[in-house]
């Protein structure tokens, strides 16, 4: 334990804690009884005035002769005088004007005569927060200096009120000079004490001694094992049951937090000081987050299926608090914890008791941690004979890593931090399936935020700073985030007295405090009541600290304007530090996948509630399709309203309102780029041209073609005839890129530009074509629509359009004149777009002309029939979906070794990158049930000659694009390297590789070997060099669905473990299910298989808002010509 920390415990038990029974006397006697007010009191009242009430913020009532006892006068505080004078909070206060005092380094002490203000605070007589006031010298001209403290629990629990007098210390921060800019920060203060005090008004006031919260516990534990014993006999009833446990989960918490105090020094406490002291240790954090979860639920009832949801969260906790019980107190409770049902399927239970015996028998003695350092992706706890343990999945850090450079470990240790961390571990081996697999189980581990994030944030601030992970400050910052599990932003935020603590702590013997001057800055002028420009964003960028979202902050060569003059922050900053919940961070996608983080950034929970309209229809599209909602599905018209006012003009301008159409509800923007493409697509398919019949009926004459789908015949021979337009409908394997080919036979003379989102499916194009001339280009349809440039092309070709957005397709249009002839190819029921995208969904129903839309239905992919018929029972969403999957193929079976036997074409597909049947793990598995190599180790990863490999998003090279796939054909190390020869399917000259970052070596029959290096980590190397530390590949044995999307292969296996059946959406599991040309085989327990068949069956096919869309567009369903 930290010396310093010893010593804050033993005062405190010398002193006995505030509101120590013996000293109530004491106490009592303070009340009321005050010196005379001095000459130099008056004085500083005077001064004190003059500073704090112009501006509007403070409006102070203070009293220069004695009206008040205990005090002296109050304040009003009035957040934002320009918007309201209304005040939020009334402080009180106490006045001292003294020549009186010891100034030291910077720091002043002063001694407080009269503990009558403080014991008034105590005795809990008022419900409003009190502020001290210390005016030195008030009586001599520019020699006047006013400083402060608030008397807080931590400051009231450090005063022995056996004696009259307090010494008190003053430092930097606590000064009030006589300017704008720190009357500003002192209020901005205000704001984080007020918060923090009305917060604590909310917990229980009253003293509970020691053995008074034994008994609340020993009764409680009591009710929730009965509660527990019901839910372990009948598992239906889990949710019932989990609503009674709730209800008793707030007196075993409040008790709980008591007895932490007592632990720590203190004799009588409030619950006020036991949620303060639960702060500032990471073993006792959970307290503090378990307690603000139950003050959020307080007396409400959680609806129908949420209780259980919430039991399976607090089942930890409550595991927690058993452990904490039985070491501290020998008490036993809560000893059928184990019987709640935590719906673990069989599968998990065997791996994770294999895991469990392993980790017990091995010496996990703590050891030097490794220098690679990983942010926690995911954390699963899991129990095991009555002993918890963790599964943790860790992903690389650093601005070139991806999310593929992911490792698994496992753990009894708490990691309570969301920076990154370096780790050390020891491997053991289990036994899985007949394949031993090597795991990973942590010793030890610390944050380890890379030093360069901390120089970023200073360079935002205009503070230049060169920390590297050798500075004692970077040292002691480090530590204390590991020891307390507190992020920046929660140090930031801080009360002046635990900051000052924890500051200390930090710097106290260290020869720099470089980042203390940046996070002085931060609490000084974007403190969480801060108006500065740039607030959310400083906020966030400290509250992530990742060298990815910080370098996308920084003004570049394309963005150099600035947010602000005082951050050196890029000016497309702006939308999300107005509002972070509705508007993405530059270079992210923060707004939906965030949210968390963005409530904490926020710290205000009227902001969050002001935009849950917005955020409840976005919910709803992603769950229905539609665009337009009922009202009361979404808000009251009161609610809808607020949100609608609280918007300024910009963002007006950029579509946040939320609109009212034929009496239902939608998002102004999503509504008008679908209204935009739809009738952009609608003018682009009326449009008459003769001469491009004659060429389509030629081609179809000479082109030799033996039609076994005449459907494909007729869209060519209507092809751009009296539309510029042709959309493709199709399933998967009904061979919508084969008509994508025959319709660039038929424009062979014309310029084609062909787009997709990614380059799987990009490439899957350019393989499907019979003629790849100078007249052809291809392209990501993002870096188009990024350019400035306008498009020239006569055809433009989009596949896989159920995958772009909105927003994109609106800028291609944008992009095209009105000769433009598009060929837009897609399947509705595959993936959608990642943001809002619906224009193709409606435009199949939109868009009639004769010629302009065809839909394909002949299935080419696969010649068999069950295959067929189970695709086109997934596609409907048939009511006998369970016995195609259980008797045509039979295609289910449960989770075994069968997953390991492959055959040649043959892929499996997962849906996650982590966890036990994650992506990661899963190739893993397969690379150790091949033993025709030995393994090479490089950093946590394992690599054998013969292994797959497909290449990820890396910036080491354009020609190693994302998804090309190789095979390793030799591994070699050198001195702090490893060297892979690999051959790449894809054809390489030498001239080509000459300026690369890998070596050319020969050209093969089936495309290029190369020589790629890969070299130790180190944070003094080149950004250049930084690049080569990162494995540019992973193993290839399994692939993502998304990743499949596009493509096709002879056999497939699905891999759907139990944690992942909330996930598997219909289009997903569509796109799984049609990657497959002969063989399909899905892994899944029954259980499984059910849970995501029934989510089908509940997703709505309601068509509101299309007869809404057409109305608007005028749509005269006449023509009616869909051809299929």
């Amino acid at each position: 334990m930290n010396k310093r920390y010893k010593a804050n415990i033993a005062f405190k038990r010398e002193r006995g804690g505030f509101l120590n029974m013996q000293q109530k006397e004491s106490i009592q006697r303070h009340i009321a009884t005050h010196t005379i007010r001095s000459a130099e009191d008056r004085s500083a009242v005077r001064y004190l005035e003059s500073v704090l009430n112009p501006g509007g913020k403070i409006n102070t009532a203070f009293s220069c002769d004695d009206k008040w006892p205990n005090h002296d006068g109050t304040f009003e505080y009035v957040s934002n005088p320009d918007i309201s004078r209304r005040p939020e909070h009334n402080f009180l206060v106490q006045i001292k004007g003294t020549h009186n005092y010891e100034e030291q380094n910077g720091t002043i002490r002063y001694c407080l005569k009269s503990l009558s203000f403080p014991a008034f605070i105590a005795q809990e007589i008022t419900s409003d927060p009190g502020i001290l006031f210390v005016v030195l010298n008030p009586d001599e001209r520019d020699n006047k200096r006013i400083f402060w403290k608030c008397i807080s629990p931590t400051f009231l629990s450090k005063i022995d009120f056996s004696k009259d007098t307090k010494m008190i210390e003053f430092k930097q921060e606590d000064e009030i000079k006589d300017t704008n800019e720190s009357v500003d920060y002192f209020c901005e203060r205000l704001r984080t004490i007020l918060d923090n005090h009305l917060f604590l008004n909310k917990l229980n006031s009253d003293r509970v001694r020691e053995e008074d919260a034994l008994r609340i516990i020993e009764y409680q534990c009591k009710e929730i094992s009965n509660c527990i014993n019901i839910a372990g006999e009948n598992s239906d009833c889990r949710d019932e049951v989990s609503r009674r446990i709730i209800r008793d989960l707030y007196d075993v918490c409040y008790a709980v937090l008591i007895l932490n105090a007592y632990k720590r020094g203190y004799t009588i406490v409030s619950e006020k000081l036991a949620w303060e002291e639960s702060q500032l240790c990471v073993e006792t954090r959970y307290l503090c987050n378990f307690l603000k979860g139950l003050k959020y639920i307080n007396r409400r009832v959680p609806g129908e299926g949420q209780a259980e949801r919430l039991m399976l969260k607090y089942y930890n906790y409550l595991w927690e608090i058993r452990r904490t019980l039985r070491r501290d107190y020998n008490i036993e409770v809560l000893n059928n914890l184990e019987k709640f049902p935590l719906d673990l399927d069989t599968v998990d239970l065997e791996y994770y008791k294999m895991v469990a015996e392993q980790i017990e028998t091995m010496d996990l003695t703590p050891i030097s941690v490794r220098i690679s350092r990983y942010y926690i992706q995911k954390i699963i706890p899991f129990f095991v004979n009555g002993e918890r343990y963790y599964e943790i999945t860790l992903q690389l850090a650093g601005l070139y890593s991806t999310k593929y450079n992911r490792v698994t470990v496992y753990s009894k240790k708490t990691i309570s931090t969301n920076y990154s961390i370096q780790i050390a571990y020891t491997e053991t081996e289990i036994e899985l399936w007949g394949i031993k697999n090597r795991i990973k189980v942590l010793n030890d581990w610390k944050v380890a935020i890379d030093p360069t994030c901390l120089n970023k944030v200073a360079k935002m601030l205009h503070m230049g700073t060169k920390i590297s992970r050798s500075y004692r400050e970077y040292i002691g910052l480090m530590k204390v985030l590991t020891e307390t599990g507190m992020n920046l932003l929660e140090l930031v935020n801080l009360s002046n007295e635990r900051f000052a603590e924890l500051y200390n702590r930090i710097y106290s013997s260290t020869n720099t405090c470089d980042f203390g001057n940046v996070l002085l800055k931060i609490r000084k002028d974007y403190s969480e009541t801060s108006y500065k420009k740039g607030k959310n964003t400083i906020r966030y960028a400290l509250l992530n600290m990742r060298e990815e979202i910080l370098e996308d902050l920084l003004p570049n060569r394309f963005n150099s304007k600035c947010l602000s003059d005082d951050l050196y922050i890029r000016s497309k900053c702006y939308p999300f530090d107005k509002n972070p919940l509705i508007s993405n961070l530059v270079g992210a996608k923060t707004s939906k996948s965030d949210r968390d983080s963005i409530i904490e950034v926020i710290g205000d929970a009227d902001a969050v509630a002001l935009v849950q309209p917005y955020m409840r229809i976005e919910n709803l599209i992603s769950e229905t399709r539609e665009l337009l909602f009922e009202k009361e599905e979404v808000a009251t018209e009161k609610v809808i309203k607020k949100y609608n006012d609280s918007l300024d003009m910009w963002e007006l301008e950029q579509g946040y309102k939320i609109v009212e159409k034929n009496g239902l509800v939608c998002i102004d923007s999503y509504y008008n780029t679908t209204l935009y493409i739809l009738d952009k697509l609608l003018k682009l398919s009326h449009n008459t041209d003769r001469k491009q019949q004659k060429m389509n009926e030629r081609y179809l004459k000479e082109c030799g073609i033996e039609w076994d789908d005449l459907t494909k015949r007729n869209a060519l021979q209507y092809l751009f005839v009296n539309s510029n337009v042709m959309l493709i409908y199709g399933a998967a394997g009904t061979g919508k890129t084969t008509l994508i080919n025959y319709i660039s036979n038929v424009m062979r003379q014309s310029t084609k530009l062909y787009l997709t989102k990614t380059h799987t499916a990009l490439q899957n194009v350019q393989r499907h074509l019979d003629y790849l001339e100078n007249n052809c280009e291809f392209a990501i349809i993002d870096s188009v629509t990024k350019s400035n440039s306008l498009i020239t092309q006569d055809v433009v070709f989009v596949d896989e359009c159920s995958t772009i957005d909105n927003r994109t397709m609106k800028a291609l249009l944008n992009r095209i004149n009105k000769k433009t002839m598009l060929v837009l190819s897609g399947d509705i029921y595959q993936i959608e777009s990642i943001d809002f995208g619906n224009w193709f969904y409606y435009a199949k129903n939109v868009i009639r002309t004769k010629g302009a839309s065809v839909e394909l239905s002949n299935t080419w992919r696969t010649e068999k029939e069950e295959l067929k018929s189970l695709w086109d029972a997934i596609r409907e969403r048939s009511p006998i979906i369970a016995e195609k999957l259980s008797m045509d193929g039979p295609f289910s079976e449960n989770l075994g070794e069968n997953i390991f036997h492959l055959e040649k074409g043959e892929v499996v597909l997962c849906l996650n990158y982590d966890g036990k049947f994650g992506l990661n793990n899963m190739n893993q598995y397969f690379q150790n049930a091949n033993t025709r190599s030995e393994a090479y180790l490089w950093e946590e990863w394992a690599y054998k000659k013969g292994d797959h490999i497909i290449f990820t998003n890396t910036k080491r090279s354009l020609l190693l694009y994302n998804n090309l796939k190789g095979t390793i054909l030799n591994i070699e190390y050198g001195e702090k390297k490893i060297i892979f020869t690999i051959e790449v399917e894809t054809r390489l000259t030498e001239i080509q590789c000459r300026d690369e970052s890998f070596k050319y070596v020969r050209m093969t029959e089936n495309g290029t070997v190369i020589e790629i290096e890969i070299i130790s980590w180190d944070d003094d190397l080149s950004e250049e060099d930084k690049i080569k530390t990162v494995i540019p590949f992973q193993l290839a044995y399994a692939i993502s669905i998304h990743k499949a999307q596009g493509l096709e292969y002879e056999s497939v296996k699905i891999v759907i473990p139990s944690s992942n059946a909330e996930k598997i959406t219909h289009s997903i599991f569509y796109t799984a299910i049609t990657r497959a040309k002969e063989r399909l085989k899905i892994f899944w327990s029954a259980e499984t298989m059910k849970t995501i068949l029934e989510s089908f069956m509940k997703e709505s096919d309601e068509q509101r808002t299309l007869p809404i869309i057409k109305s608007e567009l005028q749509f005269e369903d006449t023509e009616n010509e869909f051809i299929g």
